[in-house]
């Protein structure tokens, strides 16, 4: 078979891009390298490390207490824990505490800072019931903390928690021969004759309900550590629980004695894995061009509208929202609305970005986007930049080419080309191109690549207000390149990932080129991590 012509390289940029993000294995030869309305850049980006606000811990600790657990336990666990939270005094770890004997309780609802963990840890020392003993009511009771967050939260942010259930276990679970206490045993634990056996088949069973959240609900990491708290002679029956436990949680039995409680809780790992995030997609993004049909458009405002249009239109090419609704001029165009008539949008608010995709929270709502995730859809393009090239940012589009040219509409995204007309001559010509190499990683762990990324075309925008500082003016051909890194979890191609942003204005004009000429560096620390 004869090898592709040079003339076809460009074509399988895209193609290439989508079937392998770990590493480039291409590069563009000779387009737009010296051309003064396009820019280059190259440097290193580094995926960011699995830790910090963006990526928050959730922790359950559930604490047999009542009748049979000594005094000193009962200390021992209020000091350790006293000491943990105070270690964890950020927000990215949040506490849930439960106490349990025969029926647990939830004495935090739900999962609160660190100061409201310590102010409920003496409600934990006057815990007082009799009865026999439910290691299996902790579990459920977990369950239930666990997968009720994980409904109500911001699904970006469940996609990056690590989730913990930790159990500490004075003696063993009774559940099997007290099913007054325990509604709903599995039968077939039930059928067991021998009741620490039966306890046994329980717990897997409800730890594993626990494990299975992570896939219900996208969830980072769900884990549950068992920590059995022994007196001077161990129990077997409760080792052969807590082994149970640990085994279905993904974790190893804990044995300590009453004064190593403390040292085991403050031990124990709670940040989140350092090793879970991938490179997902490398994305360039000039905010000031409009690509049409193999045209390309100077957009002076960035909306989604070129200036063209918004001559034709009436609108204002200088301003982002013409009718100060709150809604860029382009979107309203898109879905139907009137980009000189202000439109209320009830419950959001035009100033807020959770998730910092540069669209509020009314421009997600009109788009039917997520507010606290930056990619809706999970297909690695920003929500902006979907709305700004007209895909759909609620449905992947690696495997739809809507003009059926041969290109995905991801691809058409990557190059910055048209997904709506068939432009392969425009793609030969201007297309993006991409270099993306893996290199040493950072002393920290996060992965890192060598990257190239050529052809960005630049135009020449019109002078404007600034948008968010009142007074100064954005001088007449700025153009706002957005460089976007979007990682995830591995072998999770839909997963909410999440990405890092670098916005690089650079000047144009028709007769001096562009300014800061040459290839433009990457900074790995310069991108600022979204959601």
């Amino acid at each position: 078979m004869r090898p592709l012509p040079r003339s076809a390289w460009p074509l399988l940029l895209p193609i290439l891009l989508l079937s392998c993000s770990d590493a480039g294995l291409y590069a563009i030869d000779g387009r737009g390298a010296n051309q003064g309305d396009r820019a280059n850049f190259s440097g290193t980006v580094c995926v960011p490390l699995a830790g910090g606000d963006a990526f928050p811990t959730k922790v359950v600790f559930a604490l047999q207490g009542g009748e049979g657990v000594e005094t000193e336990i009962v200390g021992y666990a209020t000091d350790g824990l006293s000491t943990l939270s105070s270690r964890f005094s950020g927000p990215f770890v949040k506490f849930g505490l439960v106490a349990y004997h025969s029926v647990a309780t939830g004495i935090l609802g739900g999962f609160s800072d660190a100061a409201d963990f310590q102010a409920a840890l003496p409600r934990y020392a006057t815990y007082q019931e009799s009865g026999p003993i439910s290691v299996r009511s902790s579990l459920r009771l977990g369950k239930t903390l666990l997968s009720g967050d994980m409904q109500t939260a911001c699904r970006g942010e469940v996609a990056r928690t690590r989730y913990m259930v930790v159990i500490v276990v004075r003696s063993q679970d009774t559940s099997c021969s007290n099913p007054a206490f325990n509604i709903g045993l599995d039968a077939a634990c039930n059928a067991l004759t021998d009741k620490v056996a039966c306890s046994e088949c329980e717990l897997t069973a409800v730890t594993g309900e626990i494990k299975a959240l992570a896939q219900q609900y996208g969830a980072g990491e769900v884990v549950v550590q068992p920590i059995y708290v022994r007196g001077a002679v161990p129990d077997p029956a409760t080792r052969a629980h807590v082994a149970a436990i640990a085994h279905a949680g993904g974790t190893e039995p804990i044995e300590t004695d009453a004064a190593g409680l403390p040292g085991t809780l403050t031990g124990l790992k709670y940040a989140a894995r350092t090793n879970t995030l991938k490179l997902k997609r490398f994305l360039a993004f000039n905010r000031n061009v409009a690509v049409r049909a193999g045209q390309v458009l100077a957009d002076s405002d960035g909306d989604g509208l070129p200036d063209v249009d918004e001559d034709a239109l009436g609108t204002d090419p200088l301003q982002l929202d013409s009718d100060q609704d709150g809604l860029m001029d382009g979107l309203e165009v898109r879905v139907g609305l009137d980009p000189l008539i202000p439109d209320v949008i009830n419950g959001c608010s035009i100033s807020l970005d959770d998730d910092g995709d540069r669209l509020n929270t009314c421009e997600e709502r009109v788009l039917g986007t997520n507010p606290c995730i930056g990619d809706t859809d999970g297909d690695t393009l920003p929500d902006l930049v979907e709305a700004l090239s007209q895909t759909n940012p609620l449905v992947p589009e690696d495997l739809l080419d809507s003009d059926r040219d041969g290109l995905t509409n991801i691809a058409e995204i990557e190059a910055h080309g048209d997904p709506l007309s068939a432009d392969l001559d425009f793609h030969r010509e201007r297309g993006y191109g991409y270099d993306l190499v893996e290199t040493d990683p950072t002393v920290d762990g996060r992965i890192c690549y060598a990257t190239r990324v050529e052809n960005i075309s630049l135009v020449a925008t019109r002078e404007r207000p600034h948008p968010l500082i009142p007074g100064e003016v954005i001088p007449a051909g700025t153009n706002e390149v957005y460089l976007y890194l979007q990682a995830g979890r591995d072998n999770d191609p839909r997963g909410a990932g999440i990405g890092s942003l670098l916005i690089q204005p650079i000047q144009y004009d028709k007769d001096e080129g562009r300014t800061p000429s040459g290839i433009l560096p990457l900074d790995p620390e310069a991108f600022i991590l979204g959601t």
